[in-house]
């Protein structure tokens, strides 16, 4: 998909996804894997407008990352 233009690659740092996961459990009560989390992280990059529509698959438990969690607080 690079080679053809047809998606659209971005990347997020570990730091990142920690503070988006952070921010989900905050605002949604969801604690997101840290996957998921680095797709959270870098929503903010799309430029969405109020009327898009945005669905994020929330795949894994962020309760087996607890202790990657627990040390970045």
């Amino acid at each position: 998909m690079f080679d053809t233009q047809r998606g659209i690659f971005l990347s997020a740092t570990d730091e990142q996804a920690l503070e988006a996961a952070f921010h989900v459990s905050k605002t949604e009560g969801i604690i997101p894997a840290l996957e998921t989390a680095h797709a959270f992280a870098v929503i903010d990059q799309l430029h969405l407008s109020p009327k898009d529509v945005l669905v994020v698959c929330l795949s894994g438990r962020g309760d087996k990352d607890l202790a990657t969690y627990m040390k970045h607080l």
